[in-house]
């Protein structure tokens, strides 16, 4: 006995309107969830095709925003992903597919109907561009790589837009465009920009950001049949359509060669630049009401830089490495192997029994009770064990400030995020080294890759606290001194814990002789540090 399929809750707009009036879709999960099963039914059934593109539209807004609030679960994590987060990644690319489907069809059918070129085709070929874009947002968001298969699908698409002659065709999208019209081509450009900006090297928030630009910029943009002239002062992007690889600066020649002219962004970009010198606000110039200086004008170079001039330049040359390399990924541990093994612990303080009870109150309370006050610090929870952890990864790639090393994603690979401070030894070196981590990515084959960027100088561990004016003394936190090397023109400076930065704060600083010094600027900022530039004082 053959069983028939469900049906979907609606074949019509229509009905579709109506359900949408009676379903529970205030809960991102619930509403997901409902969302998905009525697009696998509506996809494995056969309708009229304006029926379909016509209920694809109803429910194109409502999904963005659901799959916006439902990427919060996966979005910013440290990696590998633990199964929950692992399992809203998976349910929300399930998600984007099914919906990629629903217009694939409406494509299919389309390009049956005759040879013409339609302002429809160009709709739904832009619509799944959109949707492709969405999809590796959240890929990189998640901390992973678009397969091959990907970039694939993703050329033959816009072969078909352009076969089609509707690539340039402009298309009214108000869900992300608002009144600016767009393109097909400007849809595909948009992508391509998206992972030119080096995504990876990213946070999430700024990721954001970059995406906002790409959509807005993209209309910029030309795909060009033949090389530019050598004259143009934008370096363009190569693009092979009969390829598996994303847009690149590496040449490319025969028929499916395309290029990627960023002129027109170019102009745009450099005029911005030149205005936020100025001292004009990143809102006044349409960048984004949450995008403040000077972190802005940053990463509006670093997308400069990759759009439109070739790439990212670097001092110094890396090289492939058959090797591994250790490291160490918690601050305390990072103490723990500096220090000649030693724990942690309040200068002057040595009792093992006290010092393991500290830490339980902190675990426990959030604070030290006060006849142990003299334990450690605020950064506990962790137990003994955990302090020891040194794990040894593959090295891939080397050079003088940075290392790109990988490891099997297994149960005992502590999680990574970007800009986390590690330790980390190179191969043939003899001691540890402090650094953080510039980028991290899962790759196919579950290998968690990351970037590690060296900080100048041997790591010296220390403990030390602020001396505000309340007179209130915290605990000791364990920190690091880096001393200066003027060989390459680095200046000593201390790694605090986060939050310590103030310009022309007091730090009391112990390594036995208990110093105090005063803090003069940020150098960098990591998620569980900042590292400052500072002057002893007598």
């Amino acid at each position: 006995m053959t069983v028939a399929a469900p049906r979907p809750a609606f074949v019509t707009a229509d009905e579709c309107r109506q359900w949408m009036a009676v379903t529970p879709l205030g809960n991102p999960i619930q509403a997901l969830a409902h969302l998905l099963r009525q697009l696998n039914l509506l996809n494995r059934r056969n309708i009229d095709p304006n029926e379909r593109l016509a209920i694809l539209e109803v429910l194109r807004r409502p999904l963005l925003l659901a799959q916006e609030e439902g990427a919060r679960r996966f979005v910013g994590k440290p990696l590998p992903l633990v199964p929950p987060e692992q399992a809203a990644f998976d349910s929300a690319q399930a998600l984007w597919h099914a919906l990629l489907s629903g217009y694939g069809r409406c494509i299919e059918a389309e390009l049956k109907a005759g040879t013409e070129p339609t302002p429809k085709l160009a709709l739904v070929i832009q619509r799944a561009f959109a949707i492709m874009g969405a999809v590796q947002l959240d890929i990189y968001r998640a901390g992973f790589e678009p397969t091959p298969q990907h970039w694939q699908a993703l050329h033959e698409l816009y072969a078909t837009a352009e076969a089609s002659r509707v690539a340039e065709s402009e298309v009214v999208d108000t869900a992300r465009q608002g009144k600016t019209p767009t393109s097909p081509q400007a849809a595909y450009a948009e992508v391509l920009l998206l992972h030119a900006a080096s995504p990876r090297e990213l946070s999430s928030r700024h990721l954001v950001w970059v995406a906002r630009w790409a959509r807005r910029w993209a209309r910029k943009a030309r795909i060009l049949t033949a090389a530019p002239g050598h004259d143009e002062e934008s370096i363009p992007l190569h693009i092979d359509l009969a390829g598996k690889q994303p847009a690149n600066y590496q040449p490319t020649a025969g028929s499916d060669a395309r290029w990627l002219e960023t002129g027109g962004i170019r102009q745009s970009l450099k005029k911005r630049l030149s205005l936020l010198d100025k001292g004009s606000t990143p809102a006044e110039l349409q960048l984004g009401d949450d995008c403040p200086q000077p972190v802005c004008g940053q990463i509006l170079r670093h997308v400069y830089q990759r759009w439109c001039k070739g790439g990212s330049t670097r001092k110094h040359e890396r090289r492939a490495v058959d090797g591994t390399c250790l490291v160490v990924p918690d601050i305390e541990a990072i103490y723990f192997h500096l220090a000649g093994k030693q724990q942690f612990r309040q200068p002057g303080y040595s009792d093992d029994d006290a010092l393991r009870r500290e830490r339980d109150e902190m675990a426990t309370f959030g604070s030290i009770a006060p006849s142990s006050l003299g334990g450690l610090g605020s950064q506990s929870g962790h137990h003994v064990e955990e302090w020891k952890v040194i794990e040894e990864w593959s090295v891939v790639e080397e050079s003088a400030t940075g290392i790109h090393a990988t490891h099997l994603v297994d149960e005992n690979l502590a999680r990574i995020n970007q800009r986390q401070l590690l330790a980390v030894q190179p191969p043939g070196a003899n001691s540890l080294l402090i650094g953080y981590v510039r980028w991290s990515m899962v790759t196919d084959d579950n290998r968690l890759h990351i970037g590690i960027l060296i900080l100048p100088g041997r790591p010296e561990p220390v403990a030390l606290r602020p001396m505000d004016a309340s007179g209130v003394r915290e605990p000791y936190r364990p920190g690091f001194r880096l001393p200066a090397v003027p060989a390459i023109g680095s200046i000593a400076s201390i790694i605090t814990p986060p939050g310590y930065f103030r310009a022309g704060r007091i730090l009391e600083v112990a390594t036995g002789p208990v110093q105090r010094i005063r803090v003069l600027q940020l150098l960098d900022r990591g998620i569980d540090f900042d590292r400052v530039s500072y002057e002893p004082l007598t």
